[in-house]
């Protein structure tokens, strides 16, 4: 396994975790539910240590792609830096979270605000994050953005 392998493994959890993470706190902070606001900010806390391996892992993968042919230097550069403010983004809910939890477990009044903090940034993140995914696919899966004319002449024969 290689750079690129790695960093396409790991990249794929914060992107799930995070969004799965806001929901979960946004569901709890409805029902008031302490332990599923317990579980949903170790989500967020869990993502965050998963995103900082494959953010790093992404200069290995440049390395290792950038040569290959079909390969355009402007769709890493957009993803690169796409994928430095969702990292920003993810570390910032993953600390938010971290201290919420703390909060919550010293069962300090400060805890039930830095929630709603946690869950604003971990909204944030997870649209950064679907975006630098989105520009990362972009590298290796252009058939997923090509637009079909040839589908829409077909249609015109009826």
């Amino acid at each position: 396994m290689n750079d690129a392998h790695l960093h396409i493994i790991l990249v794929h959890i914060p992107i799930v975790l995070v969004p799965a993470g806001a929901v979960m706190l946004l569901v709890s902070l409805a029902r008031r539910t302490q332990a599923a606001s317990t579980a949903a900010l170790s989500l967020l806390a869990v993502a965050t240590i998963f995103a900082v391996p494959a953010f790093l892992l992404g200069e290995g993968a440049e390395e290792i792609v950038e040569h290959l042919p079909g390969i355009s230097e402007s769709l890493i550069e957009n993803h690169e830096e796409a994928a430095d403010v969702a990292l920003w983004l993810t570390v910032a809910t993953g600390l938010a979270s971290a201290a919420s939890l703390l909060g919550l477990l010293l069962r300090q009044n400060w805890a039930r605000h830095s929630r709603l903090v946690a869950l604003l940034l971990a909204i944030v993140a997870s649209a950064s994050l679907s975006y630098a995914g989105s520009e990362g696919g972009k590298i290796r899966h252009p058939e997923a953005y090509a637009t079909s004319e040839a589908g829409s002449q077909d249609n015109d024969d009826d």
